[in-house]
């Protein structure tokens, strides 16, 4: 199912994305893409945990997990200790994307 990124490949040329770069926006999608379904290859698809805080990474974080078909879970960067290991034991996670917050602890 890579029709979505083969769309925002020729969108890409119109630098549609206001106020980012589209070309690095299509180039990030595609990236984590590959990353995906390299780990996918053993059967079963990664779940992924997303907090992330820059929009274009977040989009394109976003569109590269449905595409690959992997679970993907909307977390919040700015959670507490007790927040991130409440979803941490309940989603057990294979990956995790996103930047923790300067006054948050890392992601346990």
């Amino acid at each position: 199912m890579q029709q979505p990124l083969d769309y925002l490949k020729r969108l890409a040329q119109h630098n549609w994305l206001i106020g980012y770069d589209s070309l690095q926006f299509q180039k990030i999608a595609e990236e984590l893409y590959l990353e995906l379904t390299q780990l996918s290859a053993s059967g079963t698809p990664p779940k992924i945990i997303l907090a992330e805080r820059e929009p274009i990474r977040f989009l394109a974080s976003f569109i590269a997990a449905c595409v690959a078909n992997c679970p993907v879970f909307l977390c919040n960067p700015d959670w507490g200790k007790q927040e991130w290991q409440q979803v941490l034991n309940l989603v057990q996670p294979d990956i995790i994307w996103g930047i923790p917050h300067e006054n948050n602890p890392p992601c346990p």
